[in-house]
C-alpha cells in the first residue's frame, strides 16, 4: 500500500513539474499601469545608435563636430526633454581597453565638448539627468527610466561592449532572446534549469505605479553578461526627478562565456 501511495505521489509531482515546464505561469495581478509602447521606445532608441565610430574619434578622442548628436533621442521621446538653458552632450574616453561616450549636461551658451579636457572629473555635469525635465505621467517616467538605462550604448568599442543591458517588452523579447542565444553564434546557449525558469517568467512588461511622491517603474531587462533582472527604480516625482532607490533580481543568471 505504502509503495502504491509513493508511487502515485512520485507521478503527481513529475506530472505538476512537466506543466510548469510546459505551460509559463500565469501573470499576478499588478498595482500600477502596463506600459503597452515599451516597444516602440526601444525601437526609437535603438534607432538612434550606432557603434559605427568615426576613425578620426577613435584615433584622438576628440570630435568634430559631425558625430552623433545626442540629443536626437529627444525628438523620438516626447516625455523627456532637458531643461531650459541646456543641451545633452558627451565626451569619449579612449584607452587600451577600448572607448565609450560618457553623457554631459552642457549649459547652452557653452561650445560643444570635444575631449575630457572640456570638463573637470568632479563636474555635477556628468550628472545629467539632474538637467531633465520629465512629463509627469506614467509613459514620462518609464521614457525617463529606458533612456538613463541604454541612452550611452553607441560608439562602444572592445570592453565597452559589456554595456550591453536591453529592456525586455513582452515574451516575444524573451522568444526573440532565447532564439538568438540558443544559436550558439556567441557564447552559450541557455541549459535546461535556465530555460525552466525562463519558461516561469512572468509580469515581463514595464509597470509604472504613481504615488503622491514617486514614480516607481518596474522593468525586466537582459545582458548576456548577467541574464534577466527585475529592476525596479523608485523616482522622485519633484524635479530634479532624482533616483531614489533601484532594486535589482536576477530572476535568470545566465553569462554567455564571452571575454572581451
Amino acid at each position: 500500500m505504502k509503495k502504491h501511495l509513493v508511487l502515485f505521489l512520485l507521478l503527481v509531482l513529475g506530472f505538476s513539474t512537466a506543466c510548469q515546464t510546459l505551460f509559463p505561469v500565469k501573470d499576478t495581478p499588478r498595482d500600477g499601469t502596463v506600459i503597452t509602447t515599451c516597444a516602440n521606445v526601444t525601437s526609437a532608441i535603438r534607432g538612434l545608435q550606432t557603434n559605427d565610430v568615426p576613425n578620426s574619434l577613435y584615433e584622438t578622442g576628440v570630435k568634430q563636430g559631425n558625430e552623433f548628436d545626442a540629443n536626437e533621442y529627444f525628438g523620438v521621446l516626447p516625455g523627456i526633454s532637458m531643461r531650459e538653458g541646456y543641451v545633452l552632450d558627451y565626451i569619449f574616453p579612449v584607452d587600451f581597453l577600448g572607448a565609450y561616450p560618457v553623457l554631459a549636461a552642457r549649459p547652452v551658451e557653452q561650445t560643444a565638448y570635444t575631449s575630457s579636457g572640456d570638463l573637470p572629473e568632479d563636474s555635477e555635469l556628468f550628472k545629467y539627468w539632474n538637467y531633465m525635465d520629465v512629463n509627469d505621467t506614467e509613459q514620462g517616467y518609464f521614457e525617463y527610466t529606458a533612456f538613463l538605462a541604454t541612452a550611452d550604448q553607441f560608439y562602444l568599442v572592445w570592453h565597452a561592449n559589456y554595456n550591453d543591458e536591453e529592456i525586455v517588452c513582452d515574451r516575444a523579447d524573451v522568444d526573440d532572446i532565447v532564439t538568438e542565444r540558443n544559436t550558439g553564434n556567441f557564447g552559450f546557449e541557455f541549459d535546461k534549469d535556465q530555460m525552466t525558469q525562463i519558461r516561469a517568467m512572468n509580469n515581463i512588461e514595464p509597470l509604472v505605479k504613481l504615488t503622491n511622491t514617486t514614480a516607481v517603474v518596474e522593468i525586466v531587462t537582459f545582458s548576456k553578461w548577467g541574464g534577466f533582472f527585475r529592476v525596479t527604480y523608485t523616482i522622485d516625482r519633484a524635479f530634479p526627478h532624482s533616483i531614489i532607490d533601484v532594486q535589482e533580481e536576477n530572476i535568470v543568471p545566465y553569462d554567455c562565456g564571452i571575454m572581451f
